[in-house]
């Protein structure tokens, strides 16, 4: 039996079986930094059982060329974590990575700015650029280490103070060199430590916008410790924000909102602008206010930042943003501020009391010893003085008559009728003058007048006046980076009539101190005049200001 012919399959009751399309899964790609379940525990030698722990659990991942600004109260482990990303520390547990490689050391891929610039002062700026350039570089040739080095300088505005060592720049350019130095290896990752922390206003404001502009040219990412809210809005595309230690950990990542680039008067007329930044103030000094334990609502005000006119009608059909309650940081609650002006009025006239008490003791001291000069017998000044003239003493230092003669005092004292007029703007003798037995001696009883000062009362009122005056006319800002130390020798009157410098700093740097203004040319009966010699100190300090000491010279 023969099968039947199959039959011809009719399309239109056959079923169409689609070859299914393989599903493309996204996979994210991994951050360019990445800070995964990172601690930080230190030993505690005293309790073994309790150690310190300063970091616990932090998570964070930041994408190539992102710019991250770090926040938190002080202690809360920001350096310590900006350490074990650039190498000089290593997490207790959980791991730190860059472009998928674990850090474990220092490395020219990770460039640190740090707070207080760290310069070789011995080295010119251009100098402390090319170290950097050549340990980076080795394999290339002079001409193009130098090539780097005037590029960056350039970069940052430096080109002509190149060859100016860090005393003789000024703190915003040192911190450019600084920025220039870590930007010429070409790092994948820059790491600033509140690099304008101890600038000026203005200053941190114009390194702001350089930094802007260098960071979108280079495309480079950077991750910035920074206290200060405004700058941090400003600068980032996020900021992160870190609990109070210990144990601290990420508490907000909060992304910012502004078109780039970026201008200042334009965010700030901006609502969202405030609203971050209220956001960012309850954080810090609500939610983590560096004394919580200490912290009850009666000590809370609300604290609300005052939107611009112009957009105060934009902001109310939105839902409003809760007032911000907190206690300002290192601020004493408003019922202690009566208390703490009585302290500071007390303390105030108890210094002005005992100011006027030195003052007072010195001049009745001066005025008892001119007062026994008027009775010192003829003899004991002959004793007193007894050399020959010398012919190189000016004739207006020499006393034309026999006459005993108070030197140097308000109202010189005489037994003839001419008295003799010393030179001097009528200071106070602070000890018996020598008087002339005879113009012979005459000389001699100048230069005896003219020896040191004892007397500690009238030593304390002409330091006073010496610190008063050099205080009023010191106004230059410190280029220095060591204090400078004078020898200063001060006439009774308080005038400065020589200085010598005693250290190598003080001598190249002698034009950023008044005394060469305020020392005067010794004129006509100086020489009779008592000086004390002061030890002048200038000091610089980490706020770009200076410290004034001035004391009994050894």
């Amino acid at each position: 039996m023969s099968n039947p012919p199959n039959p011809k399959p009719n399309p239109e009751n056959m079923q169409t079986l689609k070859t299914p399309q393989a599903t493309k899964i996204k996979t994210e790609k991994p951050g360019f930094l990445t800070i995964k379940d990172v601690s930080k525990v230190y030993p505690n030698l005293k309790e073994p059982e309790k150690p310190f722990v300063i970091l616990d659990g932090v998570n964070l991942t930041i994408k190539e060329g992102e710019f991250i600004c770090l926040i938190g109260h002080s202690g809360c482990g920001k350096s310590t974590l900006l350490n074990m990303i650039a190498g000089f520390n290593g997490p207790t547990s959980g791991e730190v990575a860059l472009a998928g490689a674990r850090i474990t050391e220092p490395g020219p891929d990770r460039m640190v700015v740090f707070q207080n610039y760290s310069l070789l002062p011995w080295l010119t700026a251009t100098e402390n650029i090319h170290l950097g350039v050549e340990t980076v570089y080795a394999d290339k040739s002079a001409e193009e280490h130098d090539k780097i080095v005037q590029d960056h300088l350039e970069l940052v505005g430096l080109t002509e103070a190149c060859n100016k060592r860090p005393g003789q720049l000024s703190g915003g350019m040192k911190q450019r060199v600084a920025i220039a130095r870590a930007l010429a290896t070409r790092p994948k990752l820059l790491i600033l430590d509140e690099p304008f922390g101890a600038l000026d206003p203005i200053t941190r404001e114009e390194l702001q916008e350089e930094l802007l502009k260098i960071w979108q040219e280079n495309k480079i990412t950077i991750i910035m410790i920074t206290h200060d809210i405004d700058e941090a809005l400003f600068l980032a595309d996020r900021i992160v924000m870190m609990t109070n230690g210990p144990a601290a950990s990420i508490g907000e990542d909060v992304h910012i909102p502004f078109s780039r680039p970026r201008n200042r008067t334009r965010m700030m007329e901006d609502p969202k602008y405030y609203e971050l930044r209220n956001f960012a103030l309850e954080f810090l000094f609500s939610r983590y206010a560096h004394h919580e334990e200490d912290t009850t609502e009666s000590d809370t005000s609300a604290v609300v930042l005052p939107l611009p006119a112009s957009k105060k009608r934009a902001v109310a059909d939105k839902a409003a943003m809760p007032p911000v309650s907190f206690s300002p940081h290192a601020v004493e609650p408003a019922e202690a501020s009566p208390i703490k002006g009585a302290i500071l009025a007390g303390s105030w006239f108890a210094a002005m009391a005992t100011l006027v008490a030195v003052n007072m003791s010195g001049v009745s001291t001066q005025l008892n010893q001119a007062k026994l000069a008027e009775t010192v017998p003829a003899v004991t000044a002959t004793a007193v003085v007894s050399s020959p003239p010398s012919p190189q003493i000016a004739a207006s230092s020499i006393a034309s008559s026999p006459a005993p003669v108070a030197t140097g005092s308000p109202a010189p004292i005489a037994a003839s009728p001419a008295p003799i007029a010393t030179g001097s703007p009528a200071p106070i003798a602070a000890s018996p003058a020598p008087i002339a037995a005879s113009p012979a001696t005459a000389p001699k009883a100048s230069t005896s007048a003219a020896s040191g000062i004892s007397d500690k009362g009238e030593l304390d009122a002409i330091g006073q006046q010496l610190y008063s005056q050099i205080d009023q006319n010191w106004k230059t800002t410190p280029t220095f980076t060591e204090s400078l130390t004078y020898r200063v020798k001060v006439q009774q009157n308080g005038d400065i009539v020589q200085f010598e410098p005693t250290n190598k700093a003080a001598k190249d740097f002698v034009k950023e101190t008044p005394l060469s203004v305020l020392q005067i040319p010794s004129g006509a009966g100086a020489a009779t005049q008592k000086t004390a010699d002061f030890q002048v100190t200038f000091s610089p300090t980490s706020g770009g200001g200076g410290v004034l000491e001035v004391k009994p010279g050894k």
